[in-house]
């Protein structure tokens, strides 16, 4: 097509030519040298744009898979950083949701730890409405244990120091005890006596000549020793005999006052040896 062009317009500038010099214009010589010369300058022009044009198309043809691959890599690349970014936005969805889990787990936790808490504070108050009531070798034990417990204690160890009392009392009221003390008499002196525990619930003591006797139990929440004359003070030693391996087993009556304060009555409990 750009040769039909170039022909047409070659055409035309003959045409001219031969026109100006058919008027007179120039001379045939003139006229027709002229006329060489614009044809050879105009196919020189279009001869070197032809050589442009193939140089460029010759280019593009060499640098076009060059361009190709680096626009496959830029677009690999492109593809590339959307996956990061993809991965990115879930590692950053996967963190905001592990770290919802956590809160709540948290949130979980604290929840049980005030729970504890606030049962630990209750058992605490009943245990520590039971001291009083319990007799002393109990009384020693708890008191060891609260020893160990100091005032920074966390909620963990506080509760292990609780339940170690219950054990405690626990395993003495699962057995029959003897523990020696020291009470003071009605007539005012101190006396020397070996106490048999029936758990924490009831005991017997008496002194090693028979002369003082009695039992101890809770009253209206304190443990308390009472003498008493009637109680057989022989019985009481013969028990504890038995229990120390001192004497023969043998079936012992002791008395134990019942629960009911009005009643003020004397029933009696067998021990023996264990």
């Amino acid at each position: 097509m750009n040769t039909l062009l170039f022909s047409s317009k070659l055409s035309q500038v003959g045409l001219l030519l031969v026109t100006l010099c058919a008027e007179g214009a120039f001379s045939a010589s003139a006229c027709a040298a002229s006329k060489a010369d614009e044809l050879d300058k105009l196919t020189g022009k279009w001869l070197q744009i032809e050589k442009q044009e193939q140089l460029l198309l010759n280019e593009w043809k060499e640098r076009k898979p060059s361009l190709e691959q680096r626009i496959a890599l830029l677009k690999a690349e492109q593809k590339q950083l959307q996956q990061i970014l993809q991965q990115s936005s879930a590692s950053q969805d996967d963190v905001e949701a592990r770290r919802n889990a956590l809160l709540a787990e948290q949130n979980s936790l604290e929840e049980q730890q005030s729970q504890v808490s606030r049962a630990l504070q209750g058992l605490r108050q009943r245990s520590d409405s039971l001291y009083s009531a319990l007799p002393e070798p109990v009384q020693v034990t708890w008191d060891k244990e609260q020893a160990a417990l100091d005032n920074e204690a966390d909620t963990s160890q506080q509760l292990q120091v609780v339940l170690a009392k219950l054990s405690r009392l626990g395993q003495f009221n699962q057995q029959v005890s003897v523990n020696e003390g020291i009470l003071a008499a009605p007539d005012g002196s101190d006396v020397v006596v070996k106490q048999l525990f029936l758990g924490s619930s009831y005991a017997w003591f008496s002194n090693s000549d028979g002369k003082y006797a009695g039992y101890g139990k809770a009253i209206e929440g304190n443990w308390r020793w009472t003498f008493d004359s009637d109680i057989d003070a022989q019985q009481i030693s013969k028990a504890i005999a038995i229990f120390e391996k001192r004497h023969q087993p043998e079936l012992v009556q002791l008395p134990v006052l019942l629960e009911d304060p009005a009643s003020a009555a004397l029933t009696s409990q067998s021990v023996g040896s264990r």
